[in-house]
């Protein structure tokens, strides 16, 4: 029965999952912040600091949709 397991493919699963999962969220909470802080320095008066919050957010974003767009597709790829 040990024999059937590859445990080389289910240590990389469980490498590539840990690693996609904090790459995920870190890109996503940089979403959060950078849409707060642009939130807070537009309310200041500061629109040229807020612009540029909203440009990293907005690219945060774009990052991270595209890398659940590929985890997506590698996972109906298999």
């Amino acid at each position: 029965m040990l024999a059937a397991v590859h445990w080389g493919t289910i240590g990389r699963v469980v490498w590539v999952s840990l690693a996609s999962g904090i790459a995920a969220a870190t890109v996503f909470s940089l979403v959060v912040l950078a849409s707060a802080r642009a939130t807070e320095h537009r309310h200041a008066g500061r629109s040229a600091v807020a612009f540029g919050f909203g440009v990293l957010g907005t690219v945060a974003f774009a990052v991270f949709a595209a890398g659940i767009a590929l985890g997506v597709h590698v996972m109906l790829q298999k």
